[in-house]
């Protein structure tokens, strides 16, 4: 690593430890009680067990990390570990839980090494990877907010560098794996399964008796890798409830927490996709007719999101819709089966589950990001692309952290991290010269960047403001305006984005060279 890339891993982690006193969400509590449950009950008990409100809804590899998280914590501070030490969260347990943080997220500094040492000559390369590590939403989200995404986004990436070495049944075992971490990343299963079935079951059609040998034990070979992490995260808790409560009950307590249908179309706060877009149309048509009235569409933190005059949206709907354009990004892959159309395919899908998916989470739009970074330096049609994501992204999570305290550190960090890896990446990749058209849209998008930055100042700093020298001007009528308009502006940049990567995606040659680099 050169000397600036030193000096800015030193200063980011520096930053990451000087914020553990900072602001933490009830996300820490759900993860100490994690700890807790899986540290003091059996493996039959804990889907089951309800003490907090925060019960353990994450599949059983997760589990088990949190099972391996608690044992030094018991050591540490008893009380960390303790099921009825209920929102707990003296010094000895937050800096605990902020060190599990910034040690688990060793896994996706190696993995972003490993790509590293695939482009040793790309300066680009180098600086995306690093600005990975470094990125204002995994700071926010995981070292602010508090959520373990680098060991998770980490492993997502050792799968695909497994891909871009030619090394399928790893790839497979690792992202097996990563189901069983989180389940969230079903949405951009099909990308893997097409890509595996593709470069490595079939690569040509056997025809002869030996290809069609050499086909079945690849089958066998990919079943097995496939299947193991499977059986390695379900087969303990089957044979912990042989007797009581039963196998069936305790999978079945899985599910059920797992997938939790009964939550609403939106969050609390409108996650920027295109039901913010559709919530936001709602409550117009419903101003306009004032004889409707106006139902909350914040209830689908809890229950059931009501629209007044366009239709509901029920979770078949949103299953369609993105497994539709999943399959649609997975045909472009099929075709041309390339470590570069993997990740390609992989941010779409992830993307298209957050601009269209059922009940989702602001902090879900890492999903996109994050891959889309491994591929950016390959053209500036991904580079900008990256660029409007990013800046969409960082912005939308800023509601997150809400506390005057963490205003200064979100603005000032993620300005420093945005402009100069801009600037870095712009001298590196350069722009080539566009039609009338092009040169419109790309004034069309600076204009809607300067928006951005300045919604950011707009919500986070004059509102705040506003509303503490003159508090009569916060009436409750617009209360949530802020948050309103921060999900319904970026909103718009993450269905352009959306639109523009796939037409990009459908475009791209996708010559043989990319399955090396």
């Amino acid at each position: 690593m050169d000397a600036p890339g030193a000096t800015a891993l030193v200063f980011g982690t520096l930053t990451k430890i000087l914020l553990w006193p900072a602001y933490h969400s009830t996300d820490m509590e759900v993860h100490r009680n994690w700890l807790a449950i899986t540290y003091s009950l059996p493996l039959r008990e804990w889907y089951f067990e309800a003490t907090s409100e925060w019960t353990l809804d994450y599949p059983p590899f997760f589990a088990y990390l949190s099972w391996l998280l608690a044992q030094p914590a018991a050591w540490i501070d008893a009380r960390i570990v303790d099921v009825q030490a209920l929102g707990y969260a003296d010094w000895p347990c937050k800096a605990y839980m902020r060190a599990t943080v910034l040690v688990t997220e060793l896994v996706l500094a190696g993995a972003l090494y490993a790509h590293a040492r695939c482009s040793p000559h790309s300066e680009a390369d180098r600086i995306l990877l690093l600005s990975v590590l470094l990125h204002p939403g995994l700071l926010i989200v995981d070292h602010i907010h508090f959520q373990y995404n680098g060991v998770l986004y980490g492993v997502m990436l050792w799968s695909l560098y497994a891909a871009r070495a030619q090394r399928p049944l790893l790839c497979a075992v690792l992202f097996s794996s990563l189901l069983n971490l989180k389940h969230i990343y079903l949405y951009v299963a099909p990308a893997w399964i097409v890509y595996l079935f593709r470069a490595y079951l079939f690569p040509d059609v056997p025809r002869t008796t030996p290809q069609i040998h050499a086909a079945l034990s690849r089958v066998a070979k990919l079943g097995a890798a496939t299947l193991a992490p499977f059986v390695l995260s379900i087969v303990p808790f089957v044979l912990d409830a042989v007797q009581e409560p039963g196998a069936q009950a305790v999978l079945g307590a899985m599910y059920g927490r797992l997938f939790p249908f009964h939550r609403g179309l939106i969050h609390a706060y409108w996650a920027p996709n295109v039901w913010a877009l559709y919530t936001a149309l709602d409550r117009v048509l419903l101003a306009l007719n004032k004889t409707a009235a106006l139902p909350s569409a914040s209830r689908g933190i809890v229950g059931d999101t009501v629209f007044g005059i366009l239709p509901d949206i029920r979770p078949p709907v949103c299953f369609v819709l993105a497994l539709g354009f999943a399959s649609l990004y997975a045909v472009r892959l099929w075709q041309r089966p390339t470590y570069r159309a993997l990740v390609l395919c992989v941010t779409l899908c992830g993307l298209t589950s957050f601009a269209i998916g059922w009940h989702v989470h602001e902090k879900a739009i890492l999903l996109a990001v994050l891959p889309l970074s491994l591929v950016t330096s390959y053209s500036y049609a991904y580079l900008r692309a990256w660029e409007i994501l990013s800046a969409v992204a960082i912005v939308s999570l800023f509601p997150l952290l809400y506390q005057p305290l963490e205003t200064p550190v979100k603005l000032i960090y993620s300005a420093i991290w945005f402009v100069l890896v801009r600037h870095a990446l712009h001298r590196r990749i350069l722009r080539p010269m566009s039609s009338n058209a092009g040169v419109i849209v790309h004034f069309l998008e600076n204009k809607y960047l300067d928006g951005l930055a300045l919604l950011a100042l707009l919500t986070n700093v004059v509102w705040p403001l506003i509303t503490a020298w003159a508090p009569h001007l916060a009436s409750p009528r617009i209360e949530f305006l802020p948050l309103m308009a921060t999900s319904v502006y970026c909103a718009a940049g993450v269905v352009w984005v959306w639109l523009r990567l796939s037409l990009t995606y459908w475009r791209d040659p996708f010559e043989d060279k990319t399955k090396t680099t």
